[in-house]
């Protein structure tokens, strides 16, 4: 898979769904009746990846004849869309696409020789999170709300570098695999000027599909390590969702 189909098929989901959405919207116009319409909201978010110290965030490590090989995560960044799908006032529908680029740190200590090198590297994939939602208010304005669903995580097939003194490489088992998604957090709406939302998520795969493979090259030989990486992530979320207006 190149590049460009790589970023491609995450975009034509991204539409398909909206086209959903929107001639639901559509429909839900035209219908008459007592009951009130549901109404969909467009939004944008952009949410830091914090080092996650209490789950299986990417944090390994292992000694290897006096070799030490450790890879550390970093600070990440996930952005993009979102779309919410009202179903009366407490619950909704939200999903969206995220561009999510994680990064770590190989760090490589001959411990014969005191030798230390160090990279960075990022993994990068692209997420669809599909929520379900529930809103508790707590005042006029302000809502604290709740989720839970699954994210589907789509990942580039591979990655290498190189350093002084070692090789690293990085690749999937496969393309496409589930995740564990949480969140909480406040929501603030305004009447004409869209809604604010700060809050937090959690997600964690199902499996383990990131494969890392470092060559320390010194003077007794070659040293490999690899390991199959846990890649659960922690965020602070923001959240910007536009102004709407409200079917009667």
């Amino acid at each position: 898979m190149t590049l460009s189909s790589f970023i491609r098929y995450p975009v034509l989901l991204l539409i398909l769904l909206a086209a959903i959405l929107c001639s639901s919207a559509y429909g839900q116009k035209k219908s008459k009746g007592k009951k009130k319409s549901k109404t969909m909201s467009v939004g944008f978010q952009i949410k830091p990846i914090f080092r996650n110290q209490f789950f299986t965030g990417g944090n390994v490590g292992e000694v290897q004849n006096q070799v030490e090989f450790k890879i550390e995560p970093r600070l990440g960044f996930a952005g993009g869309m979102v779309v919410r799908r009202d179903f009366g006032k407490q619950w909704a529908f939200e999903s969206g696409i995220n561009y999510v680029r994680r990064n770590y740190r190989i760090s490589v200590n001959d411990l014969d020789s005191t030798y230390a090198e160090q990279a960075i590297f990022s993994i990068v994939q692209y997420e669809i999170p599909l929520s379900w939602l529930i809103y508790v208010r707590l005042g006029d304005n302000l809502y604290m709300n709740n989720s839970l669903g699954l994210s589907l995580n789509m990942f580039k097939r591979s990655e290498v570098g190189k350093s002084d003194s070692f090789d690293y490489e990085f690749f999937r088992s496969t393309w496409l695999i589930p995740g564990l998604v949480a969140n909480l957090g406040f929501e603030y709406r305004m009447k004409s000027a869209g809604a604010i939302y700060l809050g937090a998520s959690y997600q964690l795969p199902f499996s383990r599909i990131i494969t890392v493979e470092i060559d320390y090259y010194h003077n007794k030989g070659v040293e490999s390590f690899s390991e199959r990486m846990g890649l659960s992530y922690f965020t602070v979320d923001l959240k910007y969702f536009l102004p709407i207006k409200n079917e009667k």
